[in-house]
């Protein structure tokens, strides 16, 4: 391997053969680089935010304040920063999940990315049936759209549902 492909790979122990991996329930599971940062990202947040609150607080000789870099162990400073909670989070009107199940967020992901693999492989005029149906269309108003008729639409809809559970029935 040359070193310039070699520069462009990730240093991380979960990017190994070309490939992300995240382990949960202590399998292995191999995952595209989006859904890694996806499931990682909350984690590194919550890491950084400890750090960060572990700094002091202290002026920054201009009228404001930083986080101090220095050693906490020689400091005369006491820490002063706010500890961020989650109902400061819901009195500020976001909503926080009792509980995320992190490989049921995975499983989500890829039965999405076989979805979406299973649709590019039909022909145009079938993906139009489905993309319109998704969206709440009747089967008239998808008929008068594509030129078909009404039952025409009918028998392919019932047919490509058929075909898209047959392909997914492994993510039941």
């Amino acid at each position: 391997m040359s070193n310039q492909v070699k520069q462009r790979q990730p240093k991380n122990k979960d990017f190994y053969d070309g490939v992300w991996h995240l382990t949960v329930n202590d399998q292995v599971m191999e995952v595209t680089e989006e859904v890694y940062r996806a499931i990682k990202r909350p984690s590194w947040t919550e890491r950084k935010r400890k750090e960060r609150e572990k700094l002091c607080v202290i002026s920054n000789d201009r009228g404001g304040t930083k986080r101090c870099n220095d050693d906490c162990s020689n400091c005369d400073n006491q820490r002063t920063g706010s500890v961020l909670s989650l109902e400061k989070f819901i009195d500020n009107g976001f909503e926080v999940a009792d509980e995320v199940d992190v490989a049921e967020l995975i499983e989500d992901k890829l039965r999405l990315e076989e979805l979406y693999a299973a649709l590019d492989e039909l022909d145009p005029d079938n993906r139009r049936i489905i993309e319109l149906f998704s969206i709440g269309k009747s089967e008239r108003e998808i008929a008068t759209d594509i030129g078909l008729s009404q039952k025409a639409v009918n028998k392919r809809k019932t047919k490509l549902f058929a075909q898209l559970r047959e392909r997914l029935k492994n993510w039941a």
